[in-house]
């Protein structure tokens, strides 16, 4: 009984080794590129714009109040005009979805953007520069009804009321 016992705590200190030094292992970093990791199929894959209009929303639903209280800034919009430039030639999930009229509308965006940047720089009314506002929205609106309409209740919401 004394040899088995004596094996047993041998077997289970070579066990315990084993472990320590296998969980020392996993732990080390890897200057190595981890492997990319195939996708399977079927599984959706957000476009290039599609993330740019999901951004435009955020970002149109963030300034919403700043918008409504008057207190929404040219570096503010310049900001959007910036980065909401990239629909324009971003990669669209199903390229054969887009109509020409894609173009006219990123277009009107952004000139409604370059309206309420005026707008606040000419520290027009209160009206007026929400006005500026729901048109870039309304440009939104337009252009979704004629390419992907799912996301229009959202849009619709970002509307300040004059």
């Amino acid at each position: 009984m004394n040899i088995n016992r004596k094996a047993w705590s041998t077997g289970l200190f070579l066990w315990a080794l084993a472990l320590a030094v296998g969980c020392q292992n996993s732990g080390a970093e890897s200057t190595e590129e981890p492997a990319e990791t195939p996708t399977r199929s079927g599984l959706y894959q957000a476009s290039e714009l599609a993330l740019t209009m999901r951004d435009m929303a955020k970002d149109m639903e963030s300034l919403r109040q700043k918008a409504d209280a008057g207190t929404l800034t040219v570096d503010e919009v310049d900001a959007l005009m910036q980065t909401h430039q990239a629909m324009a030639t971003d990669a669209p999930t199903k390229p054969e979805d887009i109509k020409p009229s894609f173009a006219g509308y990123s277009e009107a965006y952004l000139s409604q953007l370059e309206d309420l940047r005026a707008a606040i720089e000419q520290q027009v009314s209160r009206e007026e520069r929400l006005d500026a506002f729901n048109a870039a929205i309304a440009t939104c609106v337009a252009c979704h009804q004629d390419h992907c309409p799912g996301p229009i209740p959202r849009i619709q919401k970002i509307k300040v009321q004059p």
